[in-house]
């Protein structure tokens, strides 16, 4: 059991580090694999090697960290396991989420944030997430010195779109509500899209040509078009079709926009935006599993990097139990009894938080065995020695 999960770790890392120096390598795997001994960013805490002090582990890995250029390889590794699964209907799920560092002063390019979990304004990093059949393809962390959010955003699907030949349907929650940017998926890059609206978008209903907000509207399904850029005519060049609903008793209606090309049920539409919190659950995963928060690195390129490994660690993690449920090997067949047995112990459900924690039970610290002096060579013959009594 030990073995394959070891082995696991080793064989998915390795599609991304064999462009690496040997050094490099072996620091990037030690990280990946302290990650799970650790369970915490923070680069004392990930030394695997008892026969050298935690500090200078450290000091190594955060050489390392500085000098390479992980964060593609880990976006094309992820991307090149989901897309094996992508259809027409398959969710894309894009999403913001945030890293809070209000404690930190001296990291660089640090930004002011809005932190969802509390509420309030912080400073720390924002942080672009894909997520496509439970896989997080994206994790890529927003340098604002450089591009706007929307640049940012418009290129990282623009990216994905192409390499997935269009496929799938993007999904976007409020915060993406945006005519120009709806525009742009459905002219420019001809993708599917289900966008979440604020309550006081203006739509014009395309039967009878009223403006109006979407609050102001019942549950059902229109189609619409949308102001042009100024609000003063309207864009006739896109069509969508709005679908409003009231999923949840006693809460607002749900207020989505669609470009689908194809006859969809209302409930249907529902269900594939609902799909969008996959993403966010695996952002939450990165912050409770990995504590993503903790991370104590000084350097921009460090911290991109860090958090790159981090990405590989899920994605390592979900492979994994994947792999588990679907093969009939006999070994993976014991992990997945061990595991079962973990879960009956520790009163946890049969899912992917659970599993990692089950990894990081499982992973002892590596231990490097330390090598045997040199034979030094002596002064005397054999034959002196063996007079002098050595042997």
């Amino acid at each position: 059991m030990y073995k394959y999960i070891h082995d696991s770790i080793k064989n998915n890392s390795r599609c991304v580090i064999k462009e690496l120096s040997i050094p490099q390598q072996k620091a990037v795997s030690e990280i990946v694999r302290g990650l799970f001994t650790a369970g915490r960013p923070i680069l004392r805490h990930l030394a695997q090697d008892e026969t050298k002090s935690a500090k200078k582990q450290a000091e190594k890995y955060s050489h390392h960290l500085g000098n390479i250029d992980i964060t593609g390889k880990v976006d094309e590794f992820a991307l090149r396991k989901a897309r094996k699964h992508v259809r027409r209907n398959t969710v894309i799920a894009y999403d913001l989420t945030d890293i809070s560092k209000e404690s930190s002063e001296k990291i660089e390019k640090l930004a002011r944030v809005f932190d969802g979990s509390r509420r309030r304004v912080t400073t720390g990093f924002l942080l672009h997430g894909v997520g496509i059949n439970g896989i997080l393809t994206r994790f890529q962390v927003h340098d604002g010195g450089l591009f706007t959010t929307n640049q940012v955003r418009l290129k990282i699907i623009t990216e994905i779109s192409e390499k997935l030949d269009k496929k799938g349907i993007w999904v976007f929650d409020r915060g993406n509500d945006d005519k120009q940017f709806f525009k742009y998926l459905r002219h420019n890059l001809k993708v599917d899209f289900i966008a979440r609206l604020k309550a006081d978008r203006q739509v014009v209903l395309k039967k009878t040509g009223v403006i109006t907000q979407v609050r102001n509207l019942g549950q059902g399904k229109y189609p619409v078009y949308l102001m042009n850029r100024n609000n003063n005519k309207v864009d006739m060049t896109c069509e969508y079709t709005l679908v409003i609903s009231n999923h949840l008793e006693d809460k607002e209606p749900i207020r989505l926009i669609h470009s689908l090309k194809y006859a969809c049920p209302k409930n249907r539409i529902v269900t594939l935006y609902l799909e969008r919190w996959g993403v966010e659950n695996i952002c939450k995963r990165l912050k409770d599993k990995f504590e993503l928060e903790k991370i104590r690195v000084l350097k921009y390129e460090k911290f991109v990097s860090f958090v790159a490994l981090i990405q590989l660690a899920v994605l390592v993690s979900t492979i994994t139990f994947l792999a588990i449920q679907q093969s009939t090997n006999a070994l993976i067949i014991g992990v997945l009894l061990y595991y079962k047995r973990f879960i009956r112990l520790k009163t946890l459900g049969f899912n992917l938080d659970s599993f990692i924690s089950f990894m990081q039970a499982s992973l002892k610290p590596l231990i490097h065995p330390e090598k045997p002096p040199p034979e030094q060579l002596t002064l005397l013959s054999r034959r002196c020695l063996e007079k002098l009594g050595s042997f």
